[in-house]
């Protein structure tokens, strides 16, 4: 025990200690102050190709091409100071900012410039299984949009404009609302870079058409079969069509076209048509995909499929072009995901991929598409089990919306509403509208195990009516006699000439909203018109 005589001994040193101590410490704060100032106080030098990935509560990861090797961030526009360094990955520079604030918006620059731009700017993901301060996060998704990218032989665009005029529809809508609620993601539905996916196709298709947004919101896609490159293709089943072709009447012509391949390994990428270039699919170069789980859920050890937190949202992409190729991958996908789905315990539960699982597409046909019904037999079956509340793909450039559904996973002829679909009070499939929204809850089975399936693949161009239609033994690049009247999705009214039976042939965009209680989704077309939607009550 310390008696008085020794504490007024040691009292005038131990005081002295304190002070050296607290002088330390002092000087250590304002020498790393000082180097963070000095750090960014430098120019904001000019980049290409800003883009957000992986927003979570207290992180992001900024991505571009340039000279600039950091980053400074900030909550005021005229002061930044968050200082990360950028690390090479690819042909790009990637930086993750953490220590962040929840549901705050932050400024930056990039190059260590003092001031950021007003263009230049994120916020972070809400608290885990919180909403943001506006008690809602709106999602943005976007199918097929990479038509931009097509060249005809001329050099001149095949579909010039369309991807922008989608996007103007949207902030149409968004002009219409009573409050101007910009997305917080963006989901890209695969196709987003036409033909065949390259590096330049995707600054045509993407970086060119969407530049305001990807600098400031976080972007989330999935693969798509345009992200794939070249692939062998048979032209023989269209000879006649095309006025012949010589070759075919000895044998198969195969020839190489964009979207073609059947291919599961990305490093057999092909570019042109000559051979896997080597280098793997720009896709994963261009994107920074949270592999292991660093944006909440299960690990899944690959970019290819990956699921993210968002708030009250859980997000999975899943690969139906490259892994449904090869059995024992498809099976590891189908047992992530399942193991993902069983963790999750958010409010709403999204899942995203290229392949529709029903479709009745002017050149894509889920009953006849390998892909698609792969998808349907062997991950369906898990969406149904686990709660997954919406599943949006695209691929068939149409819209097509199904009723609330589950236990269907065979051909559209097997398909039948009284099994397979939420009847209303009348005994006829729910369309889940005013009135009447779904229910997460099925009150024909007392458990979370219906989904809605959209095809959501019209952001870029359309297809149908302008085509020549199909004949025997052939589906690819031309109109079935049931196009778009698959009975698994609902029907419409013929109020426009655009309005098929099950599915609309006009060029949009899907809004999806989550709130604590509600979970809608709009189809929106290019004047800003909501031509449908549905509501999930939780």
């Amino acid at each position: 025990m310390l008696d008085r005589n020794h504490i007024a001994r040691t009292g005038p040193m131990l005081f002295l200690k304190i002070l050296s101590l607290m002088f330390a410490l002092q000087l250590t704060f304002s020498v790393s102050a000082q180097t963070m100032a000095d750090r960014c106080t430098g120019q904001d030098t000019p980049v290409e190709r800003l883009l957000l990935q992986q927003a979570t509560a207290d992180s992001i990861i900024i991505k571009w091409r340039g000279e600039a090797d950091s980053v400074c961030v900030g909550t005021r526009l005229e002061l930044l100071h968050i200082d990360s360094t950028a690390v090479a990955e690819g042909n790009h520079k990637v930086a993750r900012i953490e220590g962040l604030e929840a549901d705050t918006k932050y400024y930056y620059s990039i190059g260590s410039g003092p001031t950021g731009k007003a263009n230049h700017y994120f916020h972070t993901a809400p608290a885990p299984n919180s909403l943001p301060e506006d008690g809602n996060i709106r999602l943005w998704l976007l199918g097929d949009s990479g038509t931009a990218g097509e060249i005809d032989d001329e050099g001149v665009s095949e579909h010039p404009g369309e991807a922008l005029m989608v996007k103007e529809g949207f902030y149409r809508f968004l002009r219409q609302q009573e409050n101007y609620e910009t997305a917080d993601l963006v989901l890209l539905l695969g196709d987003n870079a036409y033909p065949s996916g390259t590096d330049q196709q995707w600054q045509h298709s993407f970086f060119n058409i969407y530049p305001e947004e990807i600098q400031t919101t976080t972007i989330v896609p999935t693969i798509g079969n345009h992200e794939m490159g070249m692939g062998p293709f048979d032209a023989c089943p269209f000879s006649e069509l095309l006025g012949g072709i010589p070759g075919c009447d000895a044998g198969p012509v195969v020839i190489p076209i964009g979207g073609a391949s059947m291919a599961s390994d990305p490093m057999s990428y092909d570019s042109n048509g000559g051979g896997p270039d080597g280098t793997g699919m720009p896709y994963l170069d261009i994107f920074t995909l949270p592999s292991r789980g660093e944006a909440g859920g299960v690990p899944s050890g690959t970019e290819q499929y990956y699921s993210i937190d968002y708030g009250i949202v859980h997000i999975v992409s899943l690969d139906s072009q490259l892994s449904v190729q090869d059995p024992d991958q498809l099976d590891a996908m189908a047992q992530w995901l399942q193991d993902d789905l069983i963790e999750n315990s958010l409010a709403w539960t999204v899942v995203i991929f290229h392949h529709p699982p029903y479709s009745k597409g002017h050149n894509h046909d889920s009953d006849l598409e390998d892909r698609e019904i792969w998808m349907r037999e062997k991950i369906n079956p898990i969406i149904d089990e686990y709660g997954v509340d919406v599943v949006y793909g695209g691929h068939a450039h149409s819209y097509e919306r199904s009723w609330y559904l589950n236990g269907h996973y065979g051909n559209s002829e097997s398909f039948d509403s009284t099994q397979h679909a939420e009847l209303d009070a009348s005994g006829n499939p729910a369309y889940g509208q005013a009135g009447a929204p779904y229910q997460q809850v099925s009150p024909s089975t007392d458990r979370d195990n219906r989904t809605v399936y959209t095809v959501n693949g019209s952001s870029g161009g359309i297809g149908g009516d302008q085509e020549l239609p199909c004949e025997a033994a052939i589906y690819v690049g031309c109109t079935m006699p049931d196009w778009l009247e698959h009975p698994a999705h609902r029907d419409f009214q013929p109020l426009h000439p655009d309005f098929l039976p099950h599915g609309i042939e006009r060029q949009g965009s899907v809004v999806l909203d989550a709130n604590e209680t509600q979970l809608i989704s709009r189809f929106v077309d290019l004047n800003g018109e909501v031509l449908d939607y549905f509501v999930i009550q939780r």
